[in-house]
Parts: C-alpha cells; sequence; structure tokens
C-alpha cells in the first residue's frame, strides 16, 4: 500500500462530478505530478485530500488511517500540509512572522504558561524563532524576515508560503501551481528548492501547467480530464499518450 492512497474518489457540485472515481497513490519521497486542463479538478482533489470538502464517494489513507471526513487542521497535524493557488500569506505580518505562524501549529503552548511568560513558554518560543530563521534560510528567505509579506516581489511571496507550510513539519506536501507567474528563472530557482525538499524526505504532490517544470521535476505524472483519471506514468510516457496530448499536452509537451 502506497504512502498515500486516495480510492475511486468522486466529487459533484450541482449534477456535474469535478472529480469521477479517482485513484491515485504517492509513494514516500516521490514528486508526483498531477496536471490537466482548466475545470479538470486538480484543486478540487487537493480540496478533498486536505479536508476543505468531504468526497461524495471514495475513502482516503494516509499512513494507513482512514483521513477522508477528518477537519483540515486534523488532516495538517497528521503532516499534510499545502500552497494555494491564489497565495495566502497573512500581508501585514512580517516574514518571519508568516513562518511562525506555522511553526505556532505544531507546538503545545498552554494559556496559563503564555499569558505569564514563563520559563518553558519563553525557551518554546526561542526554539520557534530558531526554527523560522533555519526554514526561511532554506528557501532564500533569511535577509527577508523583516519584510512585511506584502511588500515581497511575487516569487518571495510564492517560496514564503512555501516555507509557512514547511514550519507544519509536512510529510507531504501539496504545491498548487507554484511557479504560476513567474519567470523562466524564478521557475528554474523554485525546481531547485522542491528537490531540496523532496531529498529531506518530504514527499510532493505538484499541480503544475508549466510542462518544463512537470517534465524535468516529476517522478510520476498523472493527468485529469472532465474529473476523471485519464493517465498515470512516467513524465516521458505521458508525453506520448495520445490521449494526454488530445485532452491537454499538445505539441507544448516537446517545448
Amino acid at each position: 500500500m502506497g504512502f498515500l492512497e486516495a480510492l475511486s474518489i468522486s466529487k459533484v457540485f450541482g449534477g456535474v462530478a469535478a472529480l469521477d472515481h479517482v485513484d491515485l497513490s504517492i509513494k514516500e519521497g516521490e514528486i508526483l505530478g498531477l496536471i490537466g486542463p482548466n475545470g479538470a479538478g486538480k484543486t478540487t482533489f487537493f480540496n478533498v485530500l486536505t479536508g476543505l470538502y468531504k468526497p461524495d464517494k471514495g475513502e482516503i489513507l494516509f499512513c494507513d488511517q482512514r483521513i477522508d471526513g477528518l477537519a483540515p487542521h486534523e488532516i495538517s497535524s497528521l503532516g499534510i500540509a499545502r500552497t494555494f493557488q491564489n497565495i495566502r500569506l497573512f500581508t501585514h505580518m512580517t516574514a518571519m512572522e508568516n513562518v511562525m505562524v506555522g511553526r505556532h501549529c505544531r507546538t503545545q503552548s498552554e494559556f496559563f504558561r503564555t499569558i505569564f511568560i514563563t520559563p518553558s513558554f519563553r525557551a518554546q518560543e526561542q526554539a520557534i524563532q530558531k526554527s523560522a530563521r533555519e526554514l526561511l534560510h532554506d528557501v532564500g528567505l533569511l535577509d527577508r524576515g523583516n519584510a512585511l509579506a506584502k511588500n515581497l516581489p511575487y516569487g518571495e511571496q510564492r517560496r514564503l508560503e512555501i516555507a509557512r507550510a514547511l514550519a507544519l513539519e509536512p510529510k507531504l506536501l501539496l504545491l498548487d501551481e507554484p511557479t504560476a507567474g513567474m519567470n523562466p528563472s524564478e521557475s528554474e530557482d523554485l525546481m531547485r528548492l522542491i528537490e531540496r525538499i523532496q531529498k529531506r524526505g518530504i514527499s510532493i504532490l505538484l499541480i503544475e501547467h508549466q510542462m518544463r517544470v512537470v517534465m524535468n521535476l516529476c517522478h510520476r505524472v498523472i493527468v485529469l480530464d472532465y474529473g476523471a483519471k485519464i493517465a498515470d506514468a512516467t513524465p516521458a510516457e505521458v508525453q506520448k499518450n495520445p490521449a494526454v496530448i488530445e485532452a491537454y499536452l499538445g505539441t507544448s509537451a516537446h517545448a
């Protein structure tokens, strides 16, 4: 059994099947691409996986535990973190504070210790700050720690959102179009960051429209079309799949 197993997942909105009996598995340490045309069901699948939507049919197992039906914070606590297609930072907080917020979700501060600033609370806060600095360093933003999130360039905001997700200490990281809006140089830098994250033992599920990114980064690719899975193969095999070419890739697959 895989690290994560989604079995026959279906989700219907207003009589339209956004997901139609989708099977998906992720192995430990794998970078799995999830691609397809706009409206294919990719973000809906992310929302089902993270508890924002409950599937109408099917089940999801993560580390041998069934998670469909759990609340988002419960799924997060088990080790699944995500970024969003539209960046969702705390714009009036600094970069450091954004990462610390993510890290606080992993702490066990009690109300009494928080109010009266006990030695254990102070030690925990220092540990959170240290961890946040390390994560900012990992994503190349250590020198931007005191900058307000809203003042960071778009590419840096993307990396900050990844740092905040990593603060949750995930086993599985979901990235929803992480290179959207980036120039080629920024995309290349982000690809290298994703590879470094994977080498730390974190599995990655990646929604991405840039085929160059998908084909050079992912170990395996799943393709959705109208909510149904039409391919599950290596990048090279997906490039040659007639159904995929017709549905999505076209000649751009060879760009």
